[in-house]
């Protein structure tokens, strides 16, 4: 198995490079011997890109001792070395690239391919790859200083960055031990790394690293104490990813090598891994219960390769070894979709006609990290892959209103913090194709551009259930009008609970415009459905005794009234609009709409979205109007019976409230106080912005 699994991995690298080599790679005018992946540019992503290229092709050219793809592999690392601020070459946007905070990542993750390559170096090669590695350490030895900070706010949350550019220290030291800088690049670079994967405890911690306490090089803390991440502004998971996985190219480069590891490696990685290891389904596709900015299914998830090698060959965890097994299956997939070669080419269209910069940025991340699966098998055995799929979760993190609830059969989570806002998310344990993080389940207010800010939030855990009230403020952070400010444009108040049956969520949601403004669409519970490759283009919803299906990406946007209050989609996943919505609708566009927070052009992912009526386009709303005020159940595998008597409960102090039977047969209530003051409800007190979720004990509801 494991030997057909590397067969399959090497034929998809070398139908990639002939995709890469027929469409993207360019030769330099007037140096016939030069070639560049993508555009070539100076800019940090381009110049990565090109050396993600230059590994897949040295490793997939030693590995078919094919001398004309290794070639290629010198002519594109020859334009990254001489296009460097120590070459002799502008690049093609004219300016020469390097000494800057990411400039050395290329480098870090083309490590294992510049490894194969190194016994075809010319002496010119050896000198100017020997010159483009002091003058980064130069830089991040006297010039760029370490910094670390739990909020992305401070500008210094720098965990990857401190992992990548400490690594870069520890292995120009160990390959030229004879530079006069070297022992001071080993100091450096432990302090980047012992300020990576940082945590608050660190500042008291005697334990010791190159012979001093840990307390003596921390710098600040970059996880929270649960160890989520703030990167980016939200609770990133991706990020957390990427940390993991430049540990793993420093990890497995120092064995290749045959040199030592240096200790400040594997400060928290098991810490780290034991919390990532609860963000991935059984299939190994990424479970960010907080969002994503980026294109779907791309950057974030490439690199959870070689982070799950990280946990096979470090760790030893049975888990990665099956989780890595599960995910090569997803990425050979979606390039089985595409009948050129290219990985992303079908699903990514928008992007590859709009940003060639973008695109090839994103298509060179699934060869990189196929190559260092061939490359890495050298040096690693595995053990043998988790039989069973991942165990049960229960996780909560207080700094980003975050919850995780997950069994073998279903997954329940909420993240206040979110990409685009708050997040939640209901569906069965085996089939991520049903998710989609972008505000999901919590009313879509269509604006240009959003801005969230954070307003009150308090919550609670239980044995399998958690409950959480909150409140945010959207902002138009970038109208159309020249001139016209950021004002806030509505407030949204939640609850949110996760009942102890173990497969079912409820929600309450009231949101009020805050100023006079216009909104594209208004779409109440806003449940999102991907309908991609990843399942056949293909859903299907039941509404009652009518069932419908749907084929992706029709020549037309359509919206279909399915009547009813209650939906169940895959026969899985079982959606009921309690209050608020008198039927759901299912919204189809008509092109793919996952888009990039930074860049709302480009759209990675189709959805359809199950909601209420979502009235006229680009309608106008006085200050006051009430756009949703709703109470929704989920649940995974719910019997016929589910939500039949559910109720909604409301008063006009702003108490709002849902009764129901969970699959379980006990009835719950969750009371949620959206008032600015103390308010009662069914004889409970509750202060403002304070929900509490009950059960029916002997007749009489009590608090969980």
């Amino acid at each position: 198995m494991e030997d057909e699994r590397q067969n399959r991995c090497r034929a998809a690298l070398k139908r990639w490079l002939k995709f890469a080599s027929d469409n993207l790679l360019r030769h330099v005018s007037g140096h016939p011997e030069l070639a560049y992946y993508g555009t070539g540019e100076s800019a940090h992503w381009a110049v990565q890109s090109n050396m993600n290229v230059v590994a897949a092709l040295a490793v997939a050219g030693v590995e078919e001792a094919d001398p004309a793809m290794v070639e290629r592999a010198l002519s594109l690392f020859r334009y990254a070395m001489r296009t460097h601020v120590t070459g002799d070459l502008a690049a093609t946007d004219g300016a020469q690239w390097g000494r800057h905070w990411i400039s050395v990542l290329g480098a870090e993750r083309m490590t294992h391919g510049a490894n194969a390559l190194e016994p075809y170096f010319t002496a010119e090669d050896r000198e100017r790859y020997r010159a483009f590695r002091f003058s980064e350490a130069d830089f991040l030895l006297r010039e760029y200083p370490v910094k670390a900070n739990m909020l992305n706010s401070s500008g210094e949350n720098r965990p990857e960055s401190n992992i990548w550019n400490g690594g870069f220290l520890w292995r120009a030291a160990l390959d030229y031990p004879d530079a006069p800088d070297a022992a001071l690049w080993r100091e450096k670079g432990t302090r980047f790394l012992l300020n990576g994967i940082s945590h608050a405890l660190d500042a008291a911690s005697e334990q010791r690293f190159d012979g001093r306490p840990l307390r003596e090089w921390h710098v600040g803390f970059n996880f929270t104490p649960n160890y989520s991440l703030d990167h980016h502004g939200y609770m990133n998971v991706g990020y957390s990813i990427i940390c993991l996985s430049n540990l793993a190219m420093l990890y497995f480069n120092f064995r290749e090598r045959g040199q030592r590891l240096p200790e400040a490696l594997s400060l928290h990685v098991d810490d780290l891994w034991r919390t990532v290891k609860n963000f991935f389904f059984d299939d190994g596709r990424l479970l960010r219960i907080g969002g994503d900015t980026r294109a779907r299914y791309t950057y974030c998830q490439c690199y959870a390769l070689p982070a799950l090698w990280l946990a096979a060959g470090f760790l030893r965890d049975a888990d990665a070894v099956r989780l890595r097994a599960r995910y090569l299956e997803l990425l050979l997939r979606e390039q089985a979709c595409n009948c050129d070669g290219s990985f992303y080419g079908e699903r990514l269209r928008g992007i590859r006609e709009q940003s060639t910069y973008y695109y090839t940025r994103l298509e060179s991340d699934p060869a990189l990290v196929l190559s260092q699966e061939l490359r890495w098998r050298r040096f690693a055995a595995l053990p043998e892959p988790a039989a069973e799929p991942l165990p049960e979760c229960l996780w909560s993190d207080p700094f980003h209103g975050a919850y995780l609830r997950k069994n073998r059969r279903a997954v329940r989570s909420f993240v206040q913090r979110g990409a685009a806002g708050p997040v939640a998310l209901c569906l069965p344990a085996d089939r991520s194709d049903l998710a989609e993080w972008e505000g999901n389940l919590f009313c879509r207010i269509g604006l240009h551009r959003c801005e969230v800010r954070q307003g009150r939030s308090s919550g609670r855990v239980g044995a399998d259930c958690f409950v959480h009230c909150g409140s945010v403020t959207y902002v138009e952070s970038q109208p159309y009008g020249e001139g016209e400010g950021h004002y806030p444009v509505a407030e949204s108040r939640f609850a949110v609970a996760a009942l102890p049956d173990g497969r079912s969520m409820l929600l309450l949601e009231r949101v009020v415009v805050l100023k006079e403004s216009t909104f594209d669409r208004v779409i109440p519970v806003n449940l999102q459905i991907p309908n991609d490759l990843y399942n056949g283009f293909r859903r299907s919803y039941r509404a009652e005794r009518e069932c419908r299906e749907t084929a992706a990406l029709p020549d037309a946007a359509e919206t279909i009234d399915t009547g009813c209050r209650k939906l169940t989609i895959e026969g899985r996943l079982t959606v009921a609009a309690l209050g608020g919505v008198e039927s759901l609708w299912i919204f189809r566009p008509a092109e793919r709409e996952a888009a990039l927070l930074h860049a709302p052009a480009l759209k990675s992912l189709y959805i359809e979205t199950v909601g209420g009526d979502a009235g006229a386009p680009f309608r106008r709303y006085p200050a006051g109007t009430v756009l949703a005020d709703t109470a929704t159940a989920l649940a995974v595998d719910a019997p016929e019976t589910f939500a039949a008597a559910g109720e909604f409960l409301s008063t006009a102090d702003g108490v709002r409230g849902v009764r129901i039977r969970g699959v379980d047969g006990v009835q719950y209530r969750l009371l949620a106080n959206f008032g600015d003051g103390e308010a009662e409800a069914s004889g409970v007190l509750l202060a403002a912005g304070e929900a509490v979720l009950q059960q029916e004990v002997q007749g009489e509801f009590e608090t969980i």
